[in-house]
């Protein structure tokens, strides 16, 4: 027999699938909406524990609990999507290009040590067929990121579990393929917390030591109460307070508990930073894809990106004199609180600079907090150049060995959740994904457009055009109500007609309790997205502009005007 090395081979064992490097993103960048959808679905934790469940299964339960975790955290820890106008691949041998081996393909999956990056072509077409089409497709290359551990009969099964919303249709499609549920599951992940309830440690540094945070009603926050941070939710904010620190919020701490309480007593769970969509080179193994990824043009070769995970906003300065002015104007506006308030400012200031809870800005905060040392002291001991700031205080270096200690408490928490979640960013928000993030601005953006459209669709009051007129009022009620939602939690309903989401929205606040009632009404006018756009939603021969009445244009933009102006109280 001959050796190894001169045996002959495949074609298939020595070369290697690789991108070609005229790829181009696709318009929508980062907002896209159709990779979204598949991000969503593929790093929510309800598809995890479904994912979990199959592979005990496969193995008919040989493989533990833990094991099946740890596979999925290996492989889909840390995912990342980018989503193309087009897709091309390309056969290497010996990490050079072959002739005549080029390939269109709707997904290529690239694992690396870090997570895996998915590259997606593009589809405006969301419909089932073509979901399912592409999940088929990208169950065999979750089974093979997994060492095809999945028999062939449990991949349709896989596909279903992807297009599952929640842990609810997760085990439904368990249940009905006779598949056990022997996950695990993390409700602390799926639910949101009970207010009152202590917040582990491994989240106690995602709590954001900035005292100038702005707070929206139905957020969930973090509560100082007896030196232990419970889950607290905003109710509202009091009236009569001047002064960023000064301000005071009604809230909730257990059922049917609700208390008044300082804004220095708040944290908010820090937001994760948007990644704003740059040119990125991305470099493979194989030499033969050298991969610039551009905005709309096609690569030059000679712009690089170096592509970082978005972390959780800190809310850090970008300098060290930016650093020192906001020091500088927190401490002259905590210099007129009283003592008790004066005391928890200093700590959270002195927490917010500490370099245990900066590990990402480590120059910055140790400089930054070697200035506030240097402030304080001079502060205290009556050494300030401002006549107008009351002159020496309480000795707050009595308290610098406590507050060392919870500095140490809050890294080691976030250490631990490092261990345990080696390719997981240290995100609040994606590892509680049912815990409402009340969006404010993106309400009153939507908001905006709403009321353009309302306007646009009262310029076509009697211009003979009475379904454009209709759909825009169409419009402008989808969007209001779509802004009710990003005030409650931050998110939106995809795909839904707008009497399924006045009716969600109508539960919000009792000043919407009437949305429901007024939605139907101007539905019965004709207020329809397809109807008054397709001809095949009307009996041949009729088309849309022949089938609705010009009378009821006037009572649609009234009432699409009575429900913007309810939903404006509510968002504002």
């Amino acid at each position: 027999m001959l050796p190894n090395n001169l045996q002959p081979k495949m074609l298939s064992q020595c070369t290697e699938e690789s991108l070609k490097s005229n790829i181009h993103i696709c318009q929508h960048g980062i907002d896209c909406e159709f990779s979204g959808w598949f991000e969503k679905h593929l790093s929510s934790i309800a598809f995890r524990h479904g994912l979990i469940c199959l592979i005990r299964e496969q193995s008919e339960g040989e493989i533990t609990h833990e094991d099946a975790a740890d596979m999925c955290e290996q492989t889909f820890g840390s995912l990342k999507f980018i989503c193309c106008r087009s897709l091309e691949t390309q056969l290497c041998l010996d990490q050079q290009p072959l002739n005549d081996t080029d390939a269109e393909v709707d997904i290529y999956v690239k694992k690396g040590d870090q997570g895996c990056t998915f590259y997606l072509k593009h589809n405006d077409d969301m419909a089932l067929k073509v979901m399912n089409e592409i999940n088929m497709t990208l169950t065999k290359e979750i089974n093979a990121l997994l060492g095809n551990k999945l028999a062939s009969n449990h991949l349709p099964v896989l596909g279903q579990l992807l297009m599952c919303d929640d842990l609810q249709e997760i085990r439904k499609v368990l249940a009905k393929h006779g598949i056990h549920d022997s996950a695990e599951a993390d409700n602390s992940a799926l639910n949101p917390a009970e207010p009152g309830s202590v917040i582990p440690d491994e989240w106690l540094d995602c709590l954001d030591m900035n005292m100038l945070n702005n707070f929206e009603e139905g957020e969930h926050v973090g509560y100082l109460s007896n030196d232990n941070y419970i889950y607290a939710v905003i109710v509202k904010q009091l009236p009569g307070h001047t002064g960023q620190l000064s301000r005071r919020f009604k809230i909730q701490t257990s059922n049917q508990v609700f208390i008044e309480v300082s804004s220095l007593e708040l944290y908010q769970f820090k937001r994760e930073k948007k990644p704003k969509l740059k040119k990125m080179t991305i470099k493979s193994e194989a030499s033969c894809m050298e991969l610039l990824l551009h905005e709309g043009s096609e690569w030059n070769g000679t712009e690089e990106y170096s592509d970082e995970k978005p972390s959780p906003s800190r809310t850090l300065p970008a300098s060290l004199k930016e650093a020192k002015i906001e020091i500088d104007k927190c401490l002259a506006e905590m210099w007129t609180l009283s003592e008790g308030e004066k005391h928890t400012a200093m700590k959270r200031l002195y927490l917010r600079w500490h370099p245990d809870k900066n590990p990402e800005c480590i120059e910055i905060s140790t400089e930054a907090f070697k200035y506030l040392m240097n402030r304080i002291d001079k502060l205290t001991n009556g050494k300030t150049t401002d006549s107008s700031k009351p002159q020496g205080s309480q000795n707050f270096r009595n308290f610098y060995g406590d507050w060392n200690q919870e500095a140490g408490r809050h890294r080691h928490g976030r250490e631990r959740f490092h261990r345990r979640y080696q390719s997981s960013g240290y995100n609040f928000w994606t590892h509680h994904e049912n815990v409402p993030r009340p969006n404010r601005p993106e309400a009153q953006r939507w908001l905006r457009q709403a009321h353009c459209d309302l306007a646009a669709a009262e310029k076509d009051i009697g211009n003979g055009s009475t379904e454009w007129c209709l759909f825009k009022v169409h419009q402008a009620i989808e969007k209001a109500l779509i802004a009710a939602e990003y005030k409650i939690n931050g998110k939106r309903s995809a795909n839904c007609a707008i009497s399924l989401i006045a009716a969600r929205v109508a539960n919000f606040d009792p000043q919407l309790r009437k949305l429901t009632q007024i939605v139907n009404s101007v539905q019965l006018l004709g207020v329809d997205a397809k109807k008054t756009q397709y001809p095949n939603c009307h009996p041949a021969p009729y088309i849309p502009n022949e089938q609705f009445t010009e009378t009821n244009e006037w009572p649609a933009v009234n009432m699409a005007s009575e429900i913007l102006g309810m939903i404006e109280a509510y968002v504002n």
